[in-house]
């Protein structure tokens, strides 16, 4: 009889406590509604994260799939439910898919069954070095808050599709060594955040947009070794944070834009092998400090060398050569002592060769060959312990070769 007296009992005074708990304490009752919504929430969560994983996991494992049977062994390790653990993927702390690097592994297939909308929350691809070959997919746009897009060292043809350019969170976008083509559109402007741009080393024609003047957080800018034409606009000069500028080896044409002397940051300027850029070298270039690499040979350059190149006191390596400049070499490029390689050869440079080229202590080669030279050797190039390489050939130098040039190691 007590046996079951007792629980009744237990549950006669339960209900009065439950009752008494939700009609005469609203802040109990409401807070045990809230834990009930909380472990609601916490279930949902988890079943959101295993669908996310899911979702992830099944897209990258269709992608390896579609990849050569080579590759899909590369990629051995990727099964299981959670791409956080496999190679090459990393992920946040939500667990979902932010970063993609598989760069020189060796892969063989295309993007084009990489569904790139199941990973909502990616940062990062990375595929350098591989072998990829066909279109970049427009579906490359759904990745909203994609910050590095490295594609390049791969096959991949085509045009880049006009949704890559609506990727306004990009900040690296290196697309370079492929065998990309057609011209770089207005709506690149779209892309106020990219701090990195290298399109090097592909089939791109058409001009350089002058929208390209709004990337003003980009600090590197490549386009060498394209099919670029028209002249390089003046807009260029509002990239004020820009520290490498490569627009070698194009059909650009006209002339170097004043506004170049603008670009504060700059440090390094490549724009060679342009036969069709002329004009004289702005003068702003002389007064930039902070430049430590100069190359523009293989131009169509002329006018001169001014007295003010003695402001280039950081300048390291300094290419002019294959142009038209004339004029003397002026005395005041011995203060440029930080020079390791100076070539000024194959111009219409006459005079003498100043004796202060021998303040150039780092110098290791000096090609002076191919100009209109006269008077003779400074014995003061034998100040240049480093110099391994001197070109002074088809010249109208005279007079005997300095004896301290026995004492010197020359490779040629």
């Amino acid at each position: 009889m007590v046996s079951i007296k007792i629980p009744a009992c237990w549950r006669i005074l339960f209900s009065f406590l439950l009752a008494f708990i939700t009609h005469s304490s609203p802040q109990l009752a409401c807070f045990s509604k809230m834990v009930s919504l909380a472990s609601a929430a916490s279930t949902f969560t988890a079943r959101v994260q295993a669908a996310a994983d899911n979702s992830e996991a099944n897209a990258l494992l269709k992608w390896k799939d579609s990849l050569d049977k080579p590759s899909q062994d590369l990629l051995s390790k990727w099964r299981g439910a959670s791409p956080c653990k496999w190679e090459g993927i990393q992920c946040h702390k939500s667990k979902f898919v932010s970063s993609i690097n598989l760069t020189n592994y060796g892969l063989t297939g295309t993007l084009h069954t990489l569904n790139f909308s199941a990973f909502p929350n990616l940062l990062s691809i990375d595929i350098y070095n591989n072998s990829f070959y066909g279109t970049i997919p427009p579906q490359v746009g759904n990745m909203s808050k994609v910050t590095v897009l490295n594609f390049s060292a791969n096959y991949v043809r085509g045009s880049i599709p006009q949704e890559m350019w609506t990727l306004r969170s990009l900040q690296g976008l290196d697309l370079s060594i492929c065998q990309l083509s057609g011209a770089i559109p207005k709506s690149i402007a779209n892309l106020s955040n990219l701090s990195y741009l290298d399109l090097g080393k592909n089939n791109f024609s058409g001009p350089i947009p002058p929208e390209i003047g709004k990337l003003n957080k980009l600090s590197c800018l490549n386009i060498a070794f394209n099919n670029f034409f028209g002249s390089i606009p003046q807009e260029i000069g509002m990239l004020t944070n820009l520290k490498i500028l490569l627009l070698s080896k194009n059909s650009l044409s006209g002339t170097i834009p004043k506004t170049i002397g603008n670009m504060s940051s700059l440090n390094l300027l490549h724009i060679a092998n342009n036969s069709l850029l002329s004009g004289p070298i702005p003068s702003s270039i002389w007064n930039m400090s902070n430049w430590t690499l100069i190359h523009l040979y293989a131009n169509n350059l002329s006018g001169s060398i001014p007295d003010s190149i003695e402001n280039l006191v950081n300048l390291e390596n300094l290419g002019l050569h294959n142009n038209h400049l004339s004029g003397s070499i002026p005395s005041t490029i011995g203060n440029l002592t930080k020079l390791t390689i100076l070539d000024l050869s194959f111009n219409n440079l006459s005079g003498s060769i100043p004796p202060s080229i021998g303040n150039l202590i780092n110098l290791y080669r000096l090609g002076l060959q191919r100009n209109n030279l006269s008077g003779t050797i400074p014995a003061t190039i034998g100040n240049l312990k480093s110099l391994t390489i001197l070109e002074l050939s088809v010249n109208k130098l005279n007079g005997s070769i300095p004896q301290v040039f026995n004492n010197m190691n020359w490779c040629h």
